[in-house]
Formats: structure tokens, C-alpha cells, sequence
């Protein structure tokens, strides 16, 4: 919220509904997903503490049900995420931090990919709790622009 405040810069954001609708809906999804992360996370700690860190592979033999969950709630997410790209780009609406969303949003299910299928590869855990918490941050950012749209002053 202070960046957004600081940014002095100008912007061609133009409004629509639907954006702010939807941006809302992504950043309260994107929420329950790392809500759901962090359990997930919980659950993966317990089993370090059972079968050692160096058994990686048994990490998520067997995981709760709220793995397949956040796992397969990413694809709504994702999905939510690239019908706002689609929206933004299509009526050329200025929010362009919408593609570090789409980015971030790649790195995490490629991150989230690799500590399933490749047991939890170095560096893999914190970069995808980090890359989260930054892709709320653009969200949310995305969602203030939405809410109130700047317009190009000219100077005289």
C-alpha cells in the first residue's frame, strides 16, 4: 500500500467493473490458497520430523486431503488470473503489473510442480513461500489501482 501511495508516476488505468470484481476475487482465492499452503507446509514439517530430512521422497507419500486441495485449487487461481490478463489486454484497461501476476503465478505451480514430483529440490520450499507472498502483493496492488483509476495529467 505505500508503494502504491509513493508512486508518483503517471497512468493510463482505465476502470471496469468486471477487473475489480475479478481482481478481488483472485486476491481473496490467492489468500485461501496460501492459507491452505501453510498447512500443507505443517504437514510436510511433521513428516521431516518422522522420517528424517534426508528421506525427501516420503515427505508426500502419504498427504492429507488439503494437499490434493491446494494443489488442485492453483488451477482456479490460475485460471481466474489469466481471464483478468485476457480482460486487461483485450480492452487495453493499463494494468500491466498483471503479467508479473501471470509470471509469478508460473514460477509458483513450476516450484510447487518440482517439490512433489522431484522431492523438494534446494531452495524450492522458500521461493515458493516468498514468490506467494509476492504475488499477493502485486494483486493487491493491481486491486488499488483498480479501485480508484488514475488519468494522465498534462502539464502545462
Amino acid at each position: 500500500y505505500i508503494i502504491y501511495l509513493a508512486n508518483k508516476q503517471n497512468k493510463r488505468i482505465r476502470y471496469d467493473r468486471t477487473v475489480l470484481h475479478f481482481s478481488l476475487i483472485a486476491l481473496v482465492l490467492t489468500l485461501v490458497q496460501i492459507g491452505m499452503g501453510t498447512q500443507v507446509r505443517q504437514f510436510v514439517d511433521e513428516q521431516i520430523d518422522i522420517f528424517g530430512y534426508d528421506a525427501k521422497s516420503l515427505w508426500l507419500k502419504n498427504p492429507e486431503v488439503l494437499f490434493y486441495i491446494h494443489r488442485s485449487f492453483s488451477i482456479i487461481v490460475l485460471l481466474i488470473n489469466v481471464y483478468l490478463v485476457y480482460r486487461i489486454t483485450k480492452l487495453n484497461l493499463g494494468h500491466f503489473k498483471i503479467y508479473w501476476v501471470l509470471f509469478l503465478l508460473v514460477v509458483e505451480v513450476i516450484t510447487g510442480i518440482a517439490m512433489n514430483y522431484l522431492d523438494f529440490p534446494f531452495a524450492s520450499q522458500p521461493l515458493h513461500l516468498v514468490l506467494a507472498s509476492i504475488l499477493f502483493g502485486v494483486q493487491f496492488y493491481i486491486l488499488l489501482d483498480a479501485l480508484k483509476p488514475r488519468k494522465n495529467i498534462k502539464t502545462s
